[in-house]
Order: C-alpha cells, then sequence, then structure tokens
C-alpha cells in the first residue's frame, strides 16, 4: 500500500506472533519475524538490587552523603578533644564551662545529624541550618576563648569549605558570612580597644595596624575557602554533567543501533519478484513485491485501465490452515469498516471462499507513496514537537474511531505509521497501517489463543503478558511511539527479546529531559501514557493527543498533573518497579 525508495533503510521490530505487515510500507521490504518471536517469553521477577538510573544529580548526592557522614564524624572528635582539654587550661570557671557546653552539643548534634542522614536530608535547607549554625555559635566562642589573634579563626575554614561543598548555595553563603562575621566584629572590637581580649592566647603586641591586618588576613582567608569550595562543587558538576551527557549518546546510538540491527534481514528483500509476481489476482495484475511480513507479501498491483493498487496475498503456506485465513479475512472487515482519512483506503478482496495454492487469499487497498515513521526516524533521528503533535493527532483520529468500533490495533509502531504523499495536496498525511493482528471485539472466541501479540518495544505491559488488552494498550503503544520521536531514543529496548518485554513489565524508560529538551508537563502527558496499570492510563487516544498537544504551550490541566505527579512518585522515570 505504499512506495518508498531505499530497501536497506529499513527500521522495524521483531513481532510477536502476528508479523510485520508491510502493506504500505512501500519500497521497504519486510521478511517474516525470527524464528521462536511468536513464543511467549517468561516474565522473571524484578531483581532486588535493580536500581535507579544513575543521573548527575544522584551521583553527586551520593558524594556528598558519604563527605557529610565523615566530616560530621571528625567534628564531633575534633569538638570532643577540645571539650576534654578545655577544663585543665587557665581561665575563668564560667567561660570554660560554656565552652564545654557548646562541645557537648556540638558533638551530640553532629552525632545525631549523622546517624539520620540520607538525601531526604540533605534535601532539608532548614536541618543544615541548625547544623551550620551549631557549628558557627561553637566555633565563635572557640575563637573568644583562645583568642581572636591566636590560631583558632583558622578551624572555621574547615566547616567552611566542607558547607560550601554542598548543594546549597544558601547553607554555603550563610557559613562564610556567619564564620567571617563571628571573627571580624570581636577582633575588630579588641584591636580598637572596645574590649579587652579575653583570649587564652592574646597578642603580646598591641599595635592596631599589625591587629587589623590580621583579622584582614583571616577574612582574606575565608572568602578564599568560600571561593575555592564552589568553585570546586561547580567544576565537579560539569565534569559530571559531561560525563553523563557522553553515556547518554553512547546509550541512545547504541538503542538506535540494536533498533536497526534487529531489522536489517527484513531490510533487504522488497521490491523484488515475488511468488506472484506476474500473476493476476482478480482484475489486478501484480508487480514487483513492496513489502512482506509474517501473514502476507504486498505486491504494487495495476488494473487494466490503469488504477493502481496494493495488494497484499497471504502466503500461501498458511493459506491452507482456516485459522489464519480468519485472521485476514478479519483485517480486509476491519480496514473496510473504517472510514477515517488516516487509515489505509480498502478496495476489495477476492479468493476467500475457495482458497488455493494458486489463488490465495487477497486484499487490495489503495497504494501510498511515501515513507514510514520509521525511515524518518532513521534520517531525523527525532522529531520537531509541531511535527510530534501532527503525528499524534491524525494517528489518534484513526485509534479513536476504531475504539468505536470495539477494535484494538495491538501493533503500533514507527513502521506502522506512514506519512503519505497526496497527489495535488503539500501537506501529507498520516496514516496508521497493518490491522492483521488487530482484536475485534465482536469475533468469537480468539485467534491468538492468548498468545503475546505485536512489537515487543511497543508493546503495553498487559499485552506482554497475553492479558485481555483494551483501547489503552494502543494508547500506550502511542506514548512509546511519541517518547521515541521527541527523544530520538526508543522507550524500551534491548537484543534479547525477554529483557525489552521484562522492561515493559517492570522498568520505566529514561526522564525525556535527560534526553531532550522538554517541559515537565510533557513528561507528565507521556508519563500517564506509559503507565503500567491500564487504569492509570488516558483511556482514549484522543486524551492523550489533546493533553500533549497542551502540555507543550504549559496549558495542561491541573489534574492530569496531579496524576502524573502520584505515578512519577510512586514510580520514577529510570526506575525499576518492585
Amino acid at each position: 500500500m505504499g512506495t518508498q525508495d531505499n530497501a536497506e533503510d529499513a527500521d522495524s521490530e521483531p513481532t510477536l506472533g502476528g508479523g510485520t505487515d508491510p502493506a504500505a510500507s512501500g519500497d521497504r521490504v519486510r521478511t517474516a519475524t525470527r524464528p521462536g518471536a511468536e513464543d511467549a517469553p517468561t516474565l522473571l521477577q524484578p531483581s532486588p538490587d535493580d536500581s535507579q538510573t544513575v543521573t548527575p544529580e544522584l551521583a553527586l548526592q551520593k558524594d556528598e552523603v558519604e563527605r557529610s557522614r565523615l566530616f560530621l564524624k571528625l567534628s564531633a572528635y575534633l569538638a570532643g578533644a577540645v571539650g576534654m582539654v578545655v577544663p585543665f587550661v587557665s581561665g575563668s570557671v564560667l567561660m570554660r564551662a560554656t565552652v564545654v557546653a557548646c562541645c557537648a552539643i556540638a558533638v551530640v548534634v553532629m552525632l545525631l545529624f549523622r546517624r539520620t542522614l540520607h538525601g531526604d536530608v540533605l534535601s532539608t535547607t532548614r536541618r543544615w541550618v541548625i547544623v551550620s549554625s551549631v557549628l558557627v555559635v561553637a566555633s565563635s566562642i572557640a575563637v573568644v576563648f583562645f583568642g581572636a589573634y591566636s590560631p583558632a579563626p583558622m578551624v572555621g575554614t574547615f566547616g567552611i569549605y566542607f558547607l560550601c561543598l554542598g548543594s546549597s548555595a544558601k547553607i554555603a553563603r550563610w557559613a562564610w558570612i556567619g564564620g567571617a562575621f563571628s571573627h571580624f566584629v570581636p577582633a575588630m572590637l579588641i584591636a580598637f580597644g572596645v574590649v579587652e581580649d579575653p583570649g587564652l592566647l592574646a597578642p603580646s603586641s598591641n599595635s592596631v595596624r599589625n591587629m587589623v591586618v590580621s583579622a584582614l588576613m583571616v577574612q582574606i582567608v575565608f572568602a578564599t575557602t568560600y571561593m575555592l569550595a564552589r568553585g570546586s562543587r561547580n567544576a565537579t558538576r560539569n565534569a559530571v554533567e559531561k560525563l553523563h551527557a557522553a553515556l547518554v549518546q553512547v546509550q541512545k546510538r547504541e538503542a538506535l543501533l540494536a533498533e536497526a540491527n534487529l531489522q536489517l534481514d527484513r531490510a533487504l528483500l522488497a521490491g523484488h519478484r515475488g511468488a506472484y509476481t506476474g500473476a493476476k489476482m482478480g482484475e489486478w495484475n501484480l508487480g514487483d513485491v513492496i513489502g512482506r511480513g509474517a501473514m502476507g507479501d504486498v505486491y504494487a498491483a495495476r488494473r487494466d485501465d490503469g488504477t493502481d493498487a496494493a495488494v497484499k496475498v497471504l502466503h500461501r503456506v498458511l493459506a491452507i490452515d482456516p485459522t489464519h485465513v480468519k485472521r485476514f479475512l478479519r483485517e480486509a472487515k476491519i480496514v473496510a469498516s473504517m472510514k477515517s482519512p488516516h487509515v489505509v483506503r480498502f478496495l476489495g478482496l477476492g479468493n476467500f471462499e475457495v482458497p488455493s495454492d494458486a489463488s490465495p487469499p487477497y486484499i487490495v487497498m489503495e497504494l501510498l507513496h511515501g515513507n514510514d515513521l520509521a525511515w524518518h526516524l532513521r534520517r531525523e533521528e527525532r522529531l520537531v514537537p509541531e511535527r510530534v503533535i501532527e503525528l499524534v493527532v491524525q494517528v489518534a483520529d484513526a485509534l479513536e474511531e476504531a475504539a468505536a468500533a470495539e477494535i484494538v490495533h495491538r501493533d503500533l509502531k514507527p513502521q506502522n505509521l506512514f506519512l503519505a504523499r497526496r497527489e495535488g495536496v503539500t501537506t501529507p498525511i498520516w496514516k496508521v497501517l497493518d490491522f492483521g493482528v488487530s482484536k475485534l471485539a465482536t469475533d468469537s472466541g480468539t485467534l491468538t489463543q492468548g498468545a503475546p501479540i505485536g512489537t515487543p518495544g511497543y508493546m503495553a505491559p498487559e499485552q506482554a503478558r497475553g492479558d485481555r488488552v483494551g483501547p489503552q494498550a494502543d494508547v500506550f503503544s502511542l506514548a512509546c511511539i511519541a517518547y521515541r520521536a521527541l527523544t530520538g531514543k526508543p522507550a524500551f529496548s534491548g537484543e534479547q527479546l525477554p529483557q525489552v518485554l521484562f522492561d515493559v513489565c517492570f522498568a520505566q524508560p529514561e526522564r525525556p529531559s535527560e534526553l531532550v529538551t522538554v517541559s515537565h508537563d510533557v513528561e507528565r502527558v507521556l508519563a500517564i501514557g506509559l503507565a503500567k496499570s491500564h487504569r492509570d492510563r488516558f483511556e482514549s487516544a484522543r486524551a492523550f493527543s489533546n493533553a500533549l498537544t497542551a502540555a507543550f504551550p504549559g496549558r495542561l490541566a491541573p489534574s492530569l498533573r496531579a496524576q502524573a505527579d502520584a505515578l512519577l512518585a510512586a514510580a520514577p522515570w529510570g526506575s525499576r518497579l518492585r
């Protein structure tokens, strides 16, 4: 039902059960499913060792937790050591008691905070304000006790450097300003004779100039420590982000390569003579094969009056099996029943009454000119948002009509979405192809015996498990396609089919904004569309397309935002379900 230019550019997926219908895929050739692909895989339970995808934020947070635990332990040891030494030095009893009490409080706070330290604590600024305030007060009292011009102030650089390495710029500024203020004010009061220096290590020189210079030097050291620590933090973050970006690019290209390699064996057969090339089916003269799938080959055909069409002929080895003939006829019924401009137009059928090796069943449909979505993604890697919206809206139109007729496509994927050129019209139109494995609700019984049917990387979780499917399964597949078109990376991919099915059921794809610039609202819509439970997804493809259209300009409904946030809180991007 379609024509394309280069067979080697095929980009299709292995198909479970029903195979790939190239009947509108054009010059691209597709072979039958790989041996064994029809077998339903055994799904294993997720490993307890699986964890979230590591991001720059997570990596820095883990580093900060470990560094914080070490700092808090050393701070507690230092405060404890000072508290034990102070009672044995000279000075007023009140002052020594105050220092010992401050050291004891610091030890308790540091150890308690260290004991409860985890990622959530790091994200709570209030708790770090408490810790940093205790450190500032304790160091200020220590400076007064030992002397504003003794080596004691330099211990403050230890705390400033650590706190400035943290993620909070607010805490970093407070640590620097608090430490600098607690030293500079008493130092200046002592230098100009406003108060007497009570320190144990008071300076022997009474030169105001020397004391001012000494105090300023300490301030320079504090400021330098602050800038060094923040610069180090930023440099580390930039380095981790660049490494992460490089790894993302490598993973993306590996996924694209895996996606392409899975289909390479299908890409070399289109445009060749088939078993019925040159034969006549009804009033149609069959030409070369323009597509190939598990159910049948698609031939370019022409009627004697010059009308072109695409004729899909059931494989001769399947024509002897009544079950396959029924499934093939069902596809004809489904296509014939749909009037949407985004579905391939049905023109006729034949040889279903008494199929034979010489006269197998066939379906006649319009011949499309253009390329499928996989072809476009192979060349452009991703689509701009406007084209993604156009794609989703038009495909949703076809799926809405299908759902109204109680039809579930069950094999939506880039290879089955075709951008067709129209004669006399400048704007091409998206068409949904291959209803060969669709579920027709009015059929009695099942033609698939409950086995998984479809393409693993775009298959809904309930479909992968062989459960009963509804329109929400097509919503999941459409969300996978939108994810792929927006990010340039499949939501679920891999070389081993069981692993792909496992990820579909138990893993969340990588966060879209880590692959391409998209808003939180767009991520929310994708999260709902990719929900593991069909009850959590949009109820229809139209609802998904409307939400995605509203998400790009930031007009997503608050109720959908709340729904998506709840889903992502329970199953974040890049995580494994437990």
